[in-house]
């Protein structure tokens, strides 16, 4: 039997239904772009080389290296209160310059209509070409 290892994060309970209506996996990763520099991409793709593997009640959560340098001490939060509905990282003590969207971080929020916001992008798993 295999010991679960929690994450360095919170993560909410409407995350963690999220997480369970898409299988009950996710990959959270770090690369450049969004308004503010630095933005946090979420896949269902498999577990990557390096990535640390958590468990939380009913889900599984792969985390790059370079977004669990980011993570720690954050909340990982779904709403689909916002449009379009997605995930966000809520209340980080490791970006204090971050978009208001929370997708984005790393420098100051130039504010509105920034041609790289991603406030308005779907979940890549929400993209269809049928849409």
């Amino acid at each position: 039997m295999s010991e679960t290892i929690l994450p360095p994060f919170a993560v909410t309970a409407a995350a963690i239904r999220q997480l369970e209506v898409l299988g009950g996996s996710a990959r959270i990763d770090v690369e450049d772009g969004g308004c503010c520099g630095r933005t946090y991409v979420f896949t269902q793709d498999p577990q990557g080389e390096g990535d640390a593997r958590y468990g939380c009640p009913g889900a599984e959560l792969f985390v790059s290296a370079t977004a669990g340098a980011v993570l720690a001490g954050a909340t990982l939060d779904y709403s689909d209160r916002i449009k379009p509905p997605r995930f966000r990282v809520i209340r980080n003590p490791n970006t204090p310059e971050r978009c208001p969207c929370n997708r984005s971080f790393g420098r100051a929020w130039p504010g509105k209509g920034q041609p790289g916001c991603r406030s308005r992008c779907s979940m890549p798993w929400d993209i269809s070409p049928h849409r």
